[in-house]
């Protein structure tokens, strides 16, 4: 009689398939739904809860000079980085999230940074308007006018984007979309500089 055996891998093979594992888990997407600990009505308890020591409070600016205080998420960590501003900052509650420098954070319709204008009017279903460039508020979408990027994501939140340009845009057409003034995405001057999302915030209308 013969019985069928297992053989136990090897201490390395262990090792190489708990590698394979852990590059698996890190390669899967990072993406902000509107619930939970990025729930409307989630307070820093939630985030901490969620995320442990992962979460760290930091004080982060904004356009003008304001500073906010924040809950971060993996601040040592580029990639996975992302801002909790508080609505409510004395009681920490009503999250505004923002996804900014080198995250890999989407949210749910699929916006990710570096996304081109063409891409996010196809998520959008038409174009939209957006502000001038060299300005605070410079490449922040103005009017998603009626597509479905201005609709409530899932769970509530509301998206807003700004877009930027590389340094070597072409100076003279940079000049045509300069200031606070609106510009529709699929004007040529605009789609010749070719800009990309450079901020991402989800946040939720007051009651």
């Amino acid at each position: 009689m013969t019985f069928a055996t297992t053989m136990c891998p090897p201490l390395a093979g262990w090792a190489l398939m708990l590698a394979i594992a852990s590059s698996a888990a890190a390669q899967q997407p990072l993406i902000v739904t509107c619930e939970g600990p990025f729930g409307r009505n989630a307070t820093r308890a939630d985030v901490v809860k969620a995320f442990g020591a992962d979460a760290v409070d930091e004080v982060v600016g904004g356009p003008e000079g304001a500073e906010f205080k924040a809950t971060v998420l993996y601040p040592g960590d580029p990639a996975r980085r992302l801002e909790i501003i508080w609505e409510d900052e004395k009681k920490r509650r009503r999250p505004r999230i923002r996804i900014t420098g080198q995250s890999t954070w989407t949210t749910q319709t699929g916006i990710r940074l570096n996304m081109d204008v063409a891409a996010v009017e196809r998520l959008n279903g038409k174009p939209f308007r957006l502000f001038g460039f060299d300005w605070d508020y410079g490449g922040s979408v103005s009017n998603w006018r009626g597509g479905a990027l201005g609709k409530p994501q899932p769970g509530g939140c509301m998206l807003r984007l700004a877009f930027g340009i590389a340094d070597d845009a072409p100076g003279a057409l940079v000049d045509n979309v300069l200031g606070d003034t609106e510009y529709s995405s699929n004007n040529p001057d605009m789609r010749a500089i070719a800009p990309v999302v450079f901020e991402i915030t989800l946040s939720y209308r007051r009651p």
